[in-house]
């Protein structure tokens, strides 16, 4: 099962009850059947209706918005319309409706984008991601947040942007893609702390610490939570420092520091009990028995989880009951007292059906197992036994399905992207035929001028059989950059991580892979790229060389302080064919130790690259490839794209190999050259 931390939910959607007008029920209602009332009027009065009734009986408040809707839709009145939508969404929000409240919320949505009201638009679109998000549809949610997102920059309203945006990493995070979540739990944070004048961040600074946790970051993950326990103390917020202490005490309890440990849930039970916060406060106390039981000390440990074991069930805490009674059996199981543990281990696992907390009854069934395995009752070890072994099987099942799910969403996401650039390619060749069409058009009807026509048909047929080649050219060197053979093994060693029960290693390497593809399919419809996106790009294809090949190289990528990495473009995937040989070609066959730099300068308003590793050398490579069938496209290829680029800028591009060599005068490596003109410098 997935790892849990806290996580700070910034949410628009479950608002403050709204105040039920002193009119009583029986006087508005005899003002609705009065015909000449205005529809403003009956609006105003059925929105008082449909607040009046308590919260355990809301169909009620729903009827009469419901009619509130229709008037206000009917009149055309978009402000009372968004008025009661907000209403109707609150309602479906409190009686558990969420794909309702969805619906009431998109609708609210384009009632607000007719009437130009950005704020609305935003507001509607964070209620409709976040019920979206309730009733599971997490790609329908991300839609609506990234939207809004966008929406609040242009606005520069940064401070709700940073809500929304931790919000869509909450969801990357449900869906298993950490990475995606802990680079949007970072983005929230910068601009909370650019934008929030109260500076409050400790929610932003817990949820990036539990993400560095989960990766296995420890370190990092410490230096976040320490950060934001600062903040809370500075903030005066005895919740959110206690928060704070636990996260960090349970990094140290798991790396064995128990004394630190114990301190932190010391500090927090105080602060708990500060605040009178009961449900946090029997928490800790588990945490400080389980602190005890594991350095040792079984009796101290006993007495905290009987404190946690009472506190719960004074003030109702099922959970709490669940957790303690489990703790307390285990004591008693311990010191072979039979019967007492049965009691609370069967107590432990009631609550636990009863809340629904499965991992906590499959410990309880696999408790019960062995306590009467011990004590010479086989026929009902042999029934918890098989209740235990059933209800991980279930688990396990519903835990693939999640996985699925999840994996599910993250490829409509990249499938969603895909369509947009397929479509934006196709429209552009529409309009090109149009184009085409329009001209032949005009030939035909001026017949008079046919001998221009067709000087004109000629130049243009010329010029685009030119770009059909060169769009060739194109499409031939962005297949030939990742080939097949290099996503059959991306893909294989994915498999082999998996297999080997490495699933972090496995997802970071697929995520990366991910990004690659994504950049290649973008990069497939521009002219240009920025020396930052290119710089990124060829930072993620040699982190996944070196993981296919078991880390047998290095490599460092440096850009000189002259260059605006961001104000800077190339050609798209110029650099990427010259590092794909230094790796195919070059370190492949080292045994170790193999290193490859790259470097970007400004010479002579010419961006010049410079591609070095310490491989085998271009002589070495030759003999051993040369009786292989697969031979290597990526230099001719480049060098035809180097003409055209030529043509295009009306300036030389050279390209220049060096084979390096040492002392001894034996191969030492290759050095690249490649000089080629640099768009966007003011």
């Amino acid at each position: 099962m997935r790892r849990v931390f806290y996580l700070v939910f910034y949410s628009f959607l479950f608002l403050e009850c709204i105040s039920v007008y002193s009119q009583p029920v029986d006087s508005l209602q005899r003002l609705l059947t009065n015909k000449e009332l205005p529809d403003t009027t009956k609006i105003s009065i059925l929105i008082q209706l449909a607040t009046v009734y308590p919260s355990e009986n809301l169909e009620p408040n729903e009827a009469y918005a419901l009619e509130a809707l229709e008037l206000a839709t009917g009149s055309g009145n978009s402000v009372e319309t968004q008025k009661v939508l907000d209403l109707l969404i609150t309602i479906s929000n409190q009686r558990g409706n969420f794909t309702k409240a969805a619906e009431y919320a998109k609708q609210a949505v384009v009632t607000a984008k007719k009437c130009n009201n950005a704020g609305d638009v935003v507001y509607f679109s964070n209620l409709c991601a976040t019920a979206n998000q309730y009733a599971g549809n997490y790609f329908a949610a991300l839609e609506f947040y990234n939207s809004a997102s966008q929406l609040a920059e242009v606005n520069e309203w940064f401070y709700t942007q940073s809500s929304i945006i931790n919000n869509m990493g909450i969801i990357y995070y449900y869906l298993g893609d950490e990475l995606k979540a802990l680079e949007l739990f970072l983005h929230s944070l910068a601009l909370k702390e650019k934008y929030d004048e109260e500076g409050d961040i400790t929610g932003a600074l817990i949820n990036i610490g539990g993400i560095y946790n989960s990766l296995g970051d420890s370190e990092e993950g410490l230096a976040f939570l320490r950060r934001a326990y600062k903040n809370a103390v500075e903030m005066n917020d005895a919740y959110m420092q206690a928060k704070a202490l636990v996260n960090i005490g349970d990094v140290e309890n798991n790396s064995g520091l128990f004394e630190p440990a114990m301190e932190k849930y010391q500090t927090a039970l105080f602060l708990a009990d500060s605040i009178k916060d009961w449900q946090t406060k029997a928490n800790i106390l588990i945490k400080i028995g389980s602190t005890e039981e594991h350095s040792g000390n079984g009796e101290p440990a006993f007495k905290y989880y009987i404190q946690s074991y009472d506190l719960s069930s004074s003030i109702d805490y099922d959970y709490g009951v669940s957790v303690a009674s489990q703790k307390i059996g285990s004591y008693y199981l311990a010191t072979d007292q039979y019967e007492i543990a049965q009691r609370y281990f069967l107590k432990a696992a009631g609550y636990s059906q009863r809340i629904g907390a499965m991992d906590n009854l499959l410990e309880n069934y696999k408790a019960l197992a062995e306590l009467h395995k011990r004590s010479g009752k086989p026929d009902y070890a042999l029934h918890y036994f098989t209740l235990y072994s059933n209800l991980k099987d279930s688990l396990t099942k519903a835990e693939n399905n999640e996985k699925y799910s999840s994996v599910k969403v993250l490829y409509e996401l990249d499938k969603k992207q895909n369509e947009l650039d397929n479509l934006k390619l196709e429209n552009e060749i529409i309009e090109l035929q149009a184009r085409q069409s329009q001209y032949l058009l005009y030939g035909s009807f001026a017949l008079i001028l046919i001998l221009i026509l067709i000087v004109i048909l000629i130049f243009r047929q010329h010029k685009v059989r030119s770009l059909q080649k060169t769009i060739r050219l194109e499409q031939k060197l962005l297949r030939s950059q990742i080939n097949p053979h290099f996503i059959f093994n991306a893909l294989t060693a994915v498999q082999r991580f998996i297999f080997e029960k490495s699933t972090l290693v496995a997802s970071d390497y697929l995520g990366t892979f991910s990004k690659l593809i994504r950049f290649i399919l973008n990069s497939s419809t521009v002219d240009q790229v920025s020396i930052k996106e290119e710089v990124a790009f060829l930072e993620n294809y040699l982190d996944l060389q070196a993981i296919r090949f078991d880390r047998k190289f290095t490599f460092a990528i440096e850009v000189d302080e002259e260059i605006d990495e961001n104000k800077m473009f190339l050609p798209p995937m110029l650099t990427q064919p010259i590092v794909e040989n230094a790796v195919e070609h070059g370190v492949k066959h080292l045994d170790g130790n193999g290193e490859i730099k790259i470097e970007y300068k400004m010479v002579a308003n010419m961006i010049e690259i410079m591609v070095e590793d310490n491989g085998i050398g271009r002589e070495k490579s030759a003999e051993i490839n040369q009786n292989k069938s697969h031979k290597s496209m990526a230099t001719s290829i480049t060098n035809e794209r180097l003409l055209h680029l030529n043509k295009r800028f009306g300036q030389h591009i050279w390209l220049v190999y060096t084979d390096l060599k040492n002392e001894n005068n034996e191969p030492a490596g290759t050095r690249v050259l490649l000089r080629v003109p640099v768009s966007g410098v003011d």
